[in-house]
């Protein structure tokens, strides 16, 4: 089913169009949503059209709405998500936290917007964008979401994640992030925390929230992979959104945190340090602000410049016109990341179903 691609191809994921299946087509994401089960039926490897699929598939590949190349997670007929949060939250994405009446508030929002775009400017230069970009499946080419990778590196999004793998989603509802260390440790005291676990379903969200999962997609990263994340853009509707999923309480266990926490080594086996949460960290952590970009969030937000240019003063940042680049040796290690596991991955684990 999988053709290899030519070396012009610069060793990109590729399955071509040509010759065999010249006269096929990507199924679309509606498609793709016909075929999954109801939720009572969700790990049966048949579905209720009398389609088998393969226990060993891992994703699929999908045509999305605009053309371009979607790639769903998990068991093909599987329609169940988790998410895991440590108390009962709203799915709030991270952009809509701010209370932008407060100026203290319009400071913080500006500093997050300008940090997140400034990493998307670099991911954009970096073989993240411009190699996975270029992956392809029957004449449609990969659809690469910043909003999402932005999230999944803790920066403010429009999006939240929601996960394939039930473990996954048990690590972030039995964990919290120090704000001291920035670091995620197992809860370990209840008094103001309940774990809690959501069960949704990829096709009653796309009958139910039909413009919330447009943008529904695996993004091509090895923390995406490791935590086996789907991003949703839930924009205003984080509420609704919040309702179509079942709701349960998690056990109030030490015990059970410990042992979640350390089964997958305190979050390393979930947070890889590649190269793009360095350069996250690196962004994040700098006290230098891109000036062409202040400018732009001013516009956008109706916000006073020459005041807010003031309250940057007061707070010891540095506006500069320098923008952040990529380095021989991250340029070489992304390549690589790319080549060893995101590649192989795509090539192994995922089929596509083309249409006449």
């Amino acid at each position: 089913m999988v053709l290899e691609c030519s070396e012009a191809k610069n060793r990109n994921f590729c399955i071509s169009a040509d010759n065999k299946f010249s006269e096929v087509s990507l199924q679309t994401y509606e498609q793709y949503i016909n075929l999954l089960n109801d939720r009572e039926y969700s790990a049966a490897l048949i579905n209720r059209e009398g389609t088998i699929t393969s226990p060993d598939v891992q994703g699929v590949f999908v045509k999305k709405k605009n053309g371009k190349l979607g790639i769903m997670l998990g068991q093909e007929f599987n329609p169940i998500v988790f998410r895991g949060q440590c108390n009962d939250y709203p799915f709030m994405p991270s952009s809509k936290r701010y209370e932008l009446f407060d100026g203290n508030e319009r400071v913080r929002h500006s500093v997050e917007w300008i940090k997140k775009n400034e990493f998307i400017q670099l991911i954009a230069k970096s073989p993240y964008y411009t190699r996975t970009s270029e992956f392809e499946v029957l004449n449609c080419k990969y659809e690469y979401d910043m909003e999402a990778i932005a999230k999944q590196y803790n920066l403010v999004s429009e999006n939240i994640d929601v996960t394939k793998n039930l473990m996954v989603a048990y690590f972030f509802a039995y964990t919290y992030v120090d704000e001291k260390t920035g670091e995620r440790r197992p809860l370990e005291g209840f008094e103001y925390n309940t774990p809690m676990l959501y069960i949704g379903s990829i096709r009653e969200l796309f009958y139910r929230a039909n413009e919330t999962v447009e943008n529904l997609s695996f993004q091509a990263i090895t923390s995406a992979k490791a935590q086996q994340t789907l991003s949703l853009r839930i924009g205003n509707n984080y509420d609704y959104v919040k309702s179509l999923f079942i709701k349960t309480e998690l056990p109030k266990n030490t015990e059970i945190a410990k042992n979640v926490y350390e089964q997958f080594e305190g979050g390393r086996r979930l947070l890889p340090r590649d190269y793009a949460s360095k350069y996250a960290k690196y962004i994040t952590d700098s006290k230098t602000i891109n000036d062409n970009l202040v400018s732009v969030y001013c516009k956008l937000t109706e916000t006073d410049e020459i005041w807010l240019r003031g309250e940057y003063k007061k707070l010891g940042f540095e506006l500069t016109d320098k923008q952040y680049n990529i380095s021989d040796e991250a340029y070489t290690f992304i390549n690589k990341e790319i080549d060893d596991y995101i590649i192989p991955y795509l090539d192994n684990k995922f089929i596509f179903r083309g249409i006449k």
